[in-house]
């Protein structure tokens, strides 16, 4: 701000473009930081600091821009043949265009050689090294810094990060100390190994480091602040949040302060106080971008993600490089079903923070959400790799990058489990809970391993934990509903749910969750009355709970309550329209005879999510019946198989528009796999197959002149004829009376 409001008293002032650069750039906002420094440039051309800091923002443009950077390398060794950074530009050129490495070091080397005391050149390389994954060249890159260097507290510390990635502690604490002996007033130092204790779980260690740094700096807003982050992480929530708020007392307009306790409040999912730390935070700024931001998780947690879209529409009409805002809209535009539109803003993300891990999540997170578990598992596995190889930084400390490890592995055990990969999705999510002993999220995932086993006591034990490491996690509690359920103790799965509502008392959101579960549990049950009441109570409670809409329009089909559960689904697609809602509704649309309203419905669905497997094939068969555009049918039909290889019935729609169009073998091919499909489910379900995959299977056979093997199928299919409808029994009898 203080920046911003020198350019504007003088637009013309380097020195406050140049503020304003390293200001966005500590703020993560890509395309302002590169503006500044443009401008910075053209008006001071001897700022060679800008001019190295350009051109590294250009080399992480795609595709990097490396004549740009190459310009700017030149003038500045013009300027000045002996500024180093302009040396060490040379060799991040060189790297990019893919010089061989053995290059690219010796133009490091260069730079070293202009200033041996200069500990930044020697951490370059190590970092260089650290990309290459070549550990021991890392460390004797900073080794040699050091015994330049003996007295640099950065090379210290940098070497005891190293050391910590690598997993030796005791070497790691030691080089730390070094740190703080060579300059004991050195608050990077102190944080340092304050971390280090974090990160090695010496948690009582690490207190009384964070509280030393606090008597260092004089009880400071900043540093109490520091103190109460690392409470929170310490799962020592209640002394954060009495920390923040005594620094509130002292300085109730230190928003950082504010925006932690938020946070903390977020995270318990206490969402009066967070209102109440909004209403503060906007009071001391009506355009606060980061109070706009907690405003935005709100709002994502109590699942409305409209009104979250809005806030990140207006953030990124003034930021529309930031990271945080571009992360959030693309979760935000995948809940909402909205793929095409997440991968645009993911897109944005890694174009313009291209080493941001997080963002490797959410390319996960949408595999996930198109339903295709093997891209989830080998972008998790691409994912590991990177944080692997990954050097910790300021913007992504060594925390956030173990952190994403973490969740990639969880991600990889999680389509390990999808895939039906049972050891290899056990083996991943054991060792997350084994990183993360208190994360409940962690329990439960190992939970769905035992469960698809059909361990439902060691998963229920497992349930049991993560409720009580988070009584609000509602992925625990319906796995101890559905547990008790499948047990046949649905009492058990009632009283528990009793006890959380009354615990609960008048959190509107929760409370719609918890009788969510009551009314699967009286299904269940067989008692309709109560389940249907129950479901009413969820939507009253609280009318934003879109599963309960899609619980009760599914309850009412059930019934034959048609028309009841269309006005159903009408409000779930007018509160929130996601390509489910507009696929279902096109469903029950089709049920009634309804075919132009459910062929808008799949279309509006496919609009939506363009790779929706089930609007594609009930699009692609209703375009057939109706002797519509059967080459689009084909284009449909195609897309659906591809998506769910798995499913019958989507070979049976492809088969059945290449029957529309004559293509007899083709369509004898795909009815084939329906059929062999549909057999391979029915025996591990010990259902019966669906006799009407034959039937067409005969009609293909027929029209392809293989008259015995399609009176076979034919035959066959009748021999269900209680399973088949009037229509496939007529045409059975077509195809027999013609062979």
């Amino acid at each position: 701000m203080q920046f911003r409001a020198a350019v504007e008293y003088d637009k013309d002032s380097a020195a406050a473009h140049w503020g304003m650069a390293r200001a966005y750039e500590k703020l993560g906002q890509f395309t302002e930081t590169v503006e500044e420094l443009r401008k910075t440039v053209e008006l001071d051309d001897k700022n060679l600091d800008a001019k190295a800091k350009l051109a590294n923002y250009f080399l992480l443009v795609q595709p990097p821009l490396t004549s740009e950077a190459e310009k700017l390398r030149d003038e500045i060794l013009a300027a000045d043949s002996g500024f180093i950074e302009g040396h060490i530009l040379t060799a991040s050129i060189m790297a990019t265009q893919g010089k061989p490495d053995a290059d690219v070091v010796e133009a490091i080397n260069k730079a070293i050689a202009l200033d041996p005391q200069r500990i930044e050149s020697y951490i370059s390389l190590q970092r260089l090294f650290m990309t290459r994954e070549k550990a021991p060249e890392a460390e004797e890159a900073i080794k040699r810094g050091i015994a330049a260097v003996p007295d640099s507290t950065l090379g210290h510390i940098e070497y005891g990060r190293f050391l910590m990635y690598s997993g030796r502690d005791e070497e790691a604490e030691n080089q730390f100390n070094k740190a703080i002996a060579t300059d004991n007033t050195n608050i990077e130092a102190r944080e340092a190994l304050a971390e280090f204790f974090v990160t090695s779980g010496q948690i009582d260690k690490a207190e009384q480091a964070y509280i030393e740094l606090v008597r260092i700096q004089e009880n400071s807003p900043e540093s109490r602040l520091v103190l109460a982050e690392f409470y929170d992480k310490a799962n020592r929530g209640d002394e954060a949040i009495a920390t923040l708020n005594q620094v509130l007392v002292d300085a109730p307009e230190y928003v950082l302060a504010r925006y932690r306790l938020s946070n903390i409040h977020l995270d318990r999912k206490e969402s009066e106080k967070v209102e109440e730390q909004l209403v503060a935070l906007f009071k001391i700024n009506d355009d606060d971008i980061e109070a706009l931001m907690l405003r935005t998780r709100l709002r994502m947690q109590e699942h409305k993600v409209e009104e979250a879209v809005k806030d990140l529409t207006e953030i990124l009409k003034k930021q529309p490089s930031s990271r945080e805002p571009l992360f959030m809209m693309a979760q935000a535009k995948l809940s909402l079903g909205l793929l095409d539109q997440a991968n645009a803003f993911l897109g944005d993300l890694e174009r313009y923070h291209p080493t941001f891990l997080n963002a490797g999540l959410v390319r996960i997170q949408a595999a996930f959400t198109a339903g295709d578990a093997s891209t989830a598992l080998r972008l998790s596995n691409e994912l590991i790799k990177r944080s692997n190889a990954a050097v910790p930084t300021s913007d992504q400390p060594i925390q956030m990058v173990q952190d994403v490890r973490v969740k990639a592995i969880s991600s990889r055990g999680l389509a390990h489990l999808e895939l039906g990969r049972y050891s290899e999705a056990k083996s991943d999510l054991q060792e997350v809970l084994r990183v993360s002993p208190r994360s409940s999220a962690a329990m439960v995932n190992l939970a769905k391993v035992f469960v698809a086993e059909g361990n439902l006591p060691e998963a229920y034990s497992l349930y049991e934990k993560a409720l009580n490491a988070d009584p609000r996690n509602f992925d625990a509690i319906s796995g101890i509903v559905n547990i008790s359920i499948r047990q046949g103790q649905p009492e058990k799965a009632h009283a528990r749910l009793d006890s959380l509502i009354e615990a609960n008392a008048g959190r509107g959101e929760v409370l719609a969750a918890l009788s969510f579960l009551k009314s699967n549990v009286y299904s269940a049950e067989k008692n309709p009355e109560q389940a249907e009441r129950h479901l009413l109570n969820a939507i009253s409670t609280d009318p934003d709970y879109l599963p309960a809409y899609s619980a009760y329009a599914s309850f009412l089909v059930s019934q034959k309550r048609i028309s009841e559960a269309l006005d159903q689904y009408r409000k779930v697609v007018e509160k929130r329209p996601v390509a489910p809602a507009f696929t279902m509704l096109g469903i029950l649309e089709d049920s009634q005879g309804n075919t132009s309203a459910a062929e808008k419905a799949y279309r509006r669905a496919l609009e939506l999510a363009p790779e929706t497997p089930i609007a594609a094939n009930n699009l692609a068969w209703l375009i057939a019946e109706q002797q519509g555009n059967l080459d689009e049918a084909l284009q449909l039909a195609t897309m659906a198989v591809s998506k769910g290889q798995t499913t019958a019935g989507f070979y049976d729609t492809l088969g059945w528009v290449y029957l529309k169009k004559g293509l007899a073998s083709p369509a004898v091919e795909q009815f084939r796999k329906a059929v062999a499909v549909e057999q391979s489910a029915a025996q591990k379900t010990g259902s019966i197959p669906v006799p009407g995959y034959r039937v067409r299977l005969g009609m293909a056979l027929a029209k392809a002149g293989d008259k015995e093997s399609a009176r076979r199928e034919v035959e066959t299919s009748l021999r269900q004829i209680a399973n088949l409808s009037q229509r496939e029994i007529q045409d059975a009898r077509s195809v027999l009376a013609t062979l």
